[in-house]
């Protein structure tokens, strides 16, 4: 919910605690052979003495280039959405409360691996500061099935995501788009002023738009040295406040 210019003005500012509604929030800036035949009965030819002996000698594959070993598994592709995100396979369920179904998905220009975005986004949402304090969220496959799809996405693509709702982000920010949870990757990877590290502005950067998914609006800082809520636009500024990402610190 970091979205510049007046768009910025559009999102509700409503506290974290109240519960959330079951409707979608509105939007807020910030992918066989044939037969053999039996041999004769007999005295074995020196072919068939020779063949033994290859059974017998594992490096005798080995020294005529023969390849034994099995056909390995092949793996499973990893699913592509519509918009040509990469999806994440579906996770545990985790939490207590309302259950809210979302994806992780991510954009393959970015260069980033889905692994490390899945196993970053999962310790984000489902730590016990999170919103799983108080609400069940589970991670599915299909996108058609999730009231939030989060995707770490290049500027360009965030920028088109979120300006289908006029919000402009200037290839800087992420946003709400009422569908997606648009995370700017150039954020991802850089973080933001007033962050020590990168893993503490992810944590902020992931609930923060989930959280304007789960129908949160923007708060301020509530004064100098205080942790600063997940709602407060920290990619822009702190406000004298410690930046913080977590909902129920």
């Amino acid at each position: 919910g970091t979205a510049v210019g007046t768009a910025v003005g559009t999102a509700v500012e409503t506290p974290v605690q109240p519960s959330v509604p079951d409707t979608p929030a509105t939007p807020a800036g910030d992918g066989a052979p044939g037969p053999v035949e039996p041999s004769a009965p007999g005295v074995a030819t020196d072919l068939d003495v020779k063949a033994l002996q290859d059974a017998a000698d594992p490096m005798e594959d080995a020294r005529t280039g023969a390849d034994t070993r099995s056909p390995s598994t092949p793996s499973t592709p990893t699913p592509i959405s519509a918009e040509g995100f990469l999806v994440a396979p579906g996770g545990e369920v985790a939490g207590s409360g309302p259950r809210w179904r979302y994806t992780i998905e991510l954009e393959p220009a970015t260069d980033l691996s889905l692994e490390e975005v899945v196993d970053q986004v999962t310790r984000s949402l489902l730590d016990t500061r999170s919103w799983a304090a108080t609400r069940t969220l589970e991670r599915v496959a299909d996108p058609s099935k999730a009231r939030i799809r989060l995707v770490v996405a290049t500027p360009d693509t965030v920028d088109r995501l979120c300006g289908q709702v006029g919000l402009r982000t200037n290839s800087i920010y992420s946003c709400w788009n009422g569908r997606f949870a648009a995370l700017n990757s150039w954020r991802w990877e850089v973080g933001a002023p007033g962050f020590d590290d990168i893993v503490t502005y992810r944590d902020y950067l992931v609930n923060h738009e989930f959280g304007h998914g789960l129908g949160y609006g923007h708060v301020g800082c509530p004064g100098p040295g205080e942790p600063a809520p997940v709602m407060m636009q920290q990619s822009m500024r702190l406000d004298g406040c410690a930046p913080n990402g977590w909902p129920y610190p």
